[in-house]
């Protein structure tokens, strides 16, 4: 059985975008979810759930079938899914102090030795989806060695991978030249 390997790594030096432009030394870069899909699919749920009641009403609540219910329980998803869009988790924060995930501080820029745009392995087949992660490379104060942090970029954030990466090099860039 052959092995599929993605080794596409993309390095600091050649990537080309517009993302600088509209960056400012006192700014922020934020990447959170893409809110208009997942509006889309608490739509879905809401729609599926509709059906259901509406067989429910047409019924006179009497004699429902399971695919009624079913369908009624297509509002658990929608409500979860409405709560997390309205929630608006910001995953990766960049701005001129360092670079954060899940709002926690990673590293600050003078701790900053490397920075990757690569791909995870496939596992198998059935694994379709890119796996995008952004790797740091960097120092810490007490550590000998220099640290390594996967941060995973999924399908769902409001920003490419791409973006992300001019960000990271345009601050990291001007905390060299401050």
């Amino acid at each position: 059985m052959r092995k599929f390997r993605n080794k596409a790594s993309t390095d600091l030096r050649s990537l080309e975008t517009d993302v600088p432009s509209l960056l400012t030394s006192d700014g922020q870069f934020i990447v959170g979810e893409y809110k208009l899909m997942h509006y889309f699919m608490a739509l879905f749920f809401l729609a599926l759930f509709g059906v259901g009641l509406y067989d429910a009403i047409a019924r006179n609540f009497r004699d429902i079938d399971y695919q009624s219910y079913v369908f009624a329980l297509a509002i658990i998803p929608a409500v979860m899914i409405l709560i997390k869009v309205r929630k608006g988790t910001i995953y990766i924060r960049i701005n001129s102090k360092g670079i954060y995930e899940n709002e926690r501080l990673v590293t600050q820029w003078p701790g900053l030795l490397n920075v990757t745009l690569t791909q995870e392995e496939k596992k198998g087949i059935y694994d379709l989806g890119d796996k995008f992660i952004l790797l740091l490379q960097y120092t810490k104060s007490g550590e000998t060695k220099p640290l390594i942090r996967k941060i995973r970029l999924t399908n769902t954030q409001n920003k490419s991978e791409e973006e992300v990466l001019a960000a990271v090099k345009w601050f990291w860039g001007k905390s060299r030249v401050a």
